[in-house]
């Protein structure tokens, strides 16, 4: 079979009556009806691999322990209720030949849940599912990616980066391969790829309390942040940033937007180190009060603007005018209060 065009958007996975074609290959299933009995929940799946280290103990984990971790993900209550009223499932399982699930986990989790709860339920003892006889891990990353990284149903932002690292380390994608194929932005999949390696690799080794995930904004922001190029262009930089945020100097994902600020004073780089933002946001808006008060930012705002085409309004308009005195009482009741004289 002749390949379609490749381009960036266009679907590398469609299933079309009894094929499953990805990246032009046909790949022939079945439905089926399959007993829950020979399903199995899949723990190399990319989404769960952070709560599936945690959980397991040798590497290994059970079945009942993948559905307790599977159920306590974002939405999937939702999801179980879902099934649970209509009495079944609207999209089908995909399922390898030994039982392993491809694309699903949640669905089945919810099935095997409602067949703990009543397990004489004919419903609960078996899943509609596309069975797939041949397939390969490159074509399953593939399959999944654009379920939940492309798709409609995406995963959580760590759970899809996690998958594009999988697809990257694992499988041996480079970064303009795996834009194609999911249809996104290559500059997103090389910014993603290096918050994980950092956030897995740096970060959360030394966090001691709860799960870490709640420190990927902090990690996410660092790497967005244009105005940070340069600095996180540095290993050690870097590794600085990363015991920032451990050490809890950073408290908060959107306080990593000030770190460029901090960076330009030397002495708000000492104070971030020994205590938090803030502080050092305190010394920044001592040599630069736009930094630290959008009231001083809108201030200079206001000088700049006042120089420009506004000066016309203000010749031929009365309301315009009004404005500018309501300002200019305002500023000098500001300066008296402060004891600045004004010229």
């Amino acid at each position: 079979m002749t390949k379609p065009p490749e381009s960036i958007g266009a679907p590398q996975a469609l299933l079309i009556g009894q094929r499953l074609i990805i990246e032009g290959e046909e790949i022939p299933v079945e439905q089926r009806t399959i007993r829950l009995a020979d399903v199995r929940l899949d723990p190399s799946n990319p989404r769960i691999q952070h709560a599936v280290k945690r959980a397991s103990k040798n590497g290994a984990i059970s079945q009942e322990d993948l559905r307790k971790i599977i159920l306590e993900f974002p939405g999937v209550s939702d999801l179980f209720k879902s099934i649970r009223d209509n009495g079944g499932i609207l999209d089908p399982i995909y399922v390898r030949p030994d039982g392993r699930i491809i694309e699903g986990n949640c669905r089945a989790a919810s099935y095997l849940k409602l067949n703990g709860i009543n397990p004489k339920e004919p419903r609960w003892q078996a899943i509609p599912a596309v069975f797939v006889p041949n397939i390969t891990d490159r074509q399953v990353a593939i399959l999944q990616g654009q379920y939940h990284v492309a798709g409609k149903n995406k995963w959580q932002a760590y759970e899809k980066a996690g998958h594009l690292h999988t697809m990257h380390t694992k499988l041996g994608m480079d970064e303009k391969t795996i834009a194609r194929l999911l249809g996104v932005p290559e500059r997103d999949v090389i910014r993603d790829l290096k918050t994980y390696a950092t956030m897995t690799e740096k970060l959360l080794p030394k966090l001691k309390d709860g799960n870490g995930l709640d420190k990927w904004s902090f990690v996410q922001e660092f790497y967005k942040s244009k105005k940070l190029e340069e600095y996180r262009g540095k290993a050690n930089n870097v590794d600085e940033f990363v015991s920032l945020v451990a050490n809890k100097k950073i408290k908060r994902g959107a306080d990593v937007r000030k770190l460029a600020e901090i960076l330009k004073h030397p002495n708000a780089v000492k104070v971030l180190k020994k205590q938090d933002v803030e502080s050092a946001m305190t010394v920044v808006g001592k040599a630069d009060p736009t930094a630290d008060s959008r009231a001083f930012r809108k201030l200079k705002q206001t000088t700049t603007l006042l120089q420009r085409k506004e000066l016309e309004r203000l010749r031929d308009s009365d309301k315009p005018k009004s404005i500018l005195r309501e300002l200019f009482v305002a500023v000098r009741t500001v300066a008296k209060t402060a004891g600045i004289s004004l010229p």
